[in-house]
């Protein structure tokens, strides 16, 4: 009887133990959405970084984490550290896989970059794996690129403010 009523007592405190560490990761996480909304990245940054103290491996603070390093050119390496970290989790989300693609494309990561392409031409839009493909070929090849140029100004994708400086980047390569 004795052994069975700590066992029982084991495994409510086990329980509980994960619910408010489950609890405390969210919390903090939420915490820095709210600072992000409001444009105080830093102290956004701040609490998603005490959320991950918690759980490294939170996935919606690695989304966040590196959505928003990936902001800055001085915070690119880390940038791509938390997008790949959640990028194993969550092989589908687009937003992280267009942005793991023009972070590989910017710093010469090929081979990276090529991965998403693949990734992207077994679940993705034929109008945006056609941007992405266009793109990959603008900035990595030097011949036809007036070519490439016209077929991104072309895509209903050029319009859209995150691929516009897609765009912008094959005009100066």
């Amino acid at each position: 009887m004795v052994h069975r009523n700590s066992l029982i007592f084991l495994l409510t405190f086990a329980s509980l133990l994960v619910v408010n560490c489950g609890r405390k990761e969210r919390s903090l996480f939420e915490e820095g959405k709210k600072w992000e909304m409001v444009g105080e990245k830093t102290k956004a940054l701040y609490y998603y970084e005490l959320s991950l103290r918690e759980n490294p491996d939170y996935d919606p603070v690695l989304k966040r984490m590196g959505l928003l390093l990936a902001e800055s050119n001085q915070s690119i390496a880390t940038a791509i550290f938390y997008l790949e970290k959640y990028h194993k989790q969550k092989k589908d989300d687009t937003e992280v896989q267009r942005e793991l693609f023009r972070l590989y494309l910017t710093t010469g990561y090929e081979k990276e970059a090529l991965e998403i392409l693949e990734e992207i031409r077994f679940q993705g839009k034929k109008e945006t794996l056609e941007f992405f493909e266009t793109t990959y070929l603008c900035l990595t090849r030097g011949f036809k690129q007036k070519e490439y140029l016209l077929a991104l100004e072309k895509s209903p994708l050029a319009g859209d403010p995150y691929y516009a400086p897609w765009v912008r980047a094959c005009e100066t390569k």
